[in-house]
């Protein structure tokens, strides 16, 4: 859509992707990654990956690339959630 998105939306979305296809590369096993991103009053962006999956009952004791990715989303006013499905998703909601 014609959307102007800041120079700092921009740059959290693109660090975001970033790990999480870095995350993917190291830990997942995969060997697909999908990148699916909609529009209406948001941007939602999901990385969905076919590898081996995370256990989310110890998120806790993954390093700080996670708790990052959060904190990236909350400062630009988005959301950030993370759960198997055949594989890992990563979701990403992001007001306009």
């Amino acid at each position: 859509p014609n959307t102007i998105i800041s120079g700092v939306k921009r740059r959290n979305i693109f660090l975001v992707l970033k790990e999480s296809i870095n995350n993917v590369m190291k830990h997942a096993g995969a060997t697909e990654v999908t990148i699916n991103i909609h529009f209406n009053q948001q941007m939602i962006i999901e990385i969905s990956d076919n590898g081996k999956g995370i256990d989310t009952e110890q998120l806790n004791q993954f390093g700080n690339g996670l708790k990052n990715m959060q904190r990236r989303m909350e400062s630009i006013g988005g959301s950030f959630s993370i759960y198997n499905n055949n594989g890992t998703t990563v979701k990403m909601e992001i007001p306009l």
